[in-house]
């Protein structure tokens, strides 16, 4: 929920820890502190309120070298800023592994437009057609690419700017001519890192093949009397179990009228299932049996 927090000036704006607090809390998902000063009055009282965020963050794993809670109540903007890169690193471009914050990202890059050869975060993308070409490869069907490129740097980040935000709700954090000129390598990193967020989605709503497991199965029952001559009328009462990796499968047996019947059972995960069949309390020929799903 947004909480309608403002942030006029870093190194004034977050001196009582209650924005620390809650930007960590909104940017994070988590609680960060159970209790904390509401109302900080006294030094101690903030201090406390932002040491309660840099521990929130020491549990997060993230390691915080030569920054205390008086540095930011004092107003440090130097530490402050650095802080607030490091918060951006974890959870916005959300590092993961061994690999760099800038390579991983610029790894994902790479693997989307891989005819532009993207090496950096700051002159590779002056001229505007590879934010295009990233635009129009996370979501496509923007752009009519190369047709649609302009003859100048700021128009093409422009289009990629507007269409990105049209069409992926992407925020305009940097700005056309900025990048065009000097691009700032950090600006870009959190910017194009909203565009990996927004493919991440899409790829969680597709199905992968080797990701889907059968969910269901029927096995077929043919009744037999006593000589092995086989039944042509309902009424037996026959029972199915299905044991798997997470215990017993419940299966529901269905009574054909005709002698047969349809055992019928769900599958939660990927493995091998043992299905018995029994009627009187007994196995019926080849029960039981396997069943892999994967």
């Amino acid at each position: 929920m947004e909480r309608r927090l403002n942030v006029n000036d870093l190194s004034t704006d977050l001196d009582t820890g209650l924005l620390l607090l809650n930007l960590l809390e909104q940017i994070s998902g988590d609680q960060v502190a159970t209790t904390y000063n509401k109302s900080p009055k006294m030094r101690v009282q903030k201090i406390e309120n932002v040491n309660f965020s840099l521990q929130f963050l020491t549990k997060k794993g993230i390691k915080l070298v030569g920054i205390d809670g008086g540095n930011i109540v004092d107003g440090n903007l130097k530490l402050i800023l650095g802080l607030i890169w490091i918060i951006i690193l974890r959870f916005q471009i959300q590092v993961q592994g061994d690999n760099s914050a800038r390579q991983e990202l610029l790894d994902w890059v790479r693997s989307r437009i891989p005819e532009y050869n993207i090496n950096n975060f700051a002159s590779d993308w002056q001229n505007g057609r590879a934010l295009c070409a990233l635009a129009e490869a996370v979501q496509p069907g923007q752009m009519n690419l190369p047709g649609d490129f302009k003859k100048d740097a700021i128009s093409n980040l422009q289009m990629a700017l507007d269409k990105a935000h049209d069409n992926m709700k992407i925020p305009k954090l940097v700005d056309a001519e900025d990048v065009a000129n000097s691009p700032d390598e950090l600006a870009m990193m959190t910017y194009i890192s909203y565009y990996r967020d927004y493919w991440t989605q899409i790829m969680d709503k597709l199905a992968w093949p080797e990701k889907c497991v059968f969910s269901s199965f029927t096995c077929h029952v043919q009744a037999a009397n006593k000589s092995g001559r086989a039944k042509n009328a309902g009424g037996d009462i026959f029972t199915g179990e299905v044991k798997g990796p997470r215990g017993v499968v419940m299966a529901e047996v269905l009574d054909n009228q005709n002698g047969t019947y349809s055992i019928s059972y769900r599958l939660a995960d990927p493995g091998t299932y043992t299905i018995s069949v029994k009627i009187q309390n007994k196995d019926i020929k080849g029960s039981p049996f396997t069943q892999t799903a994967i």
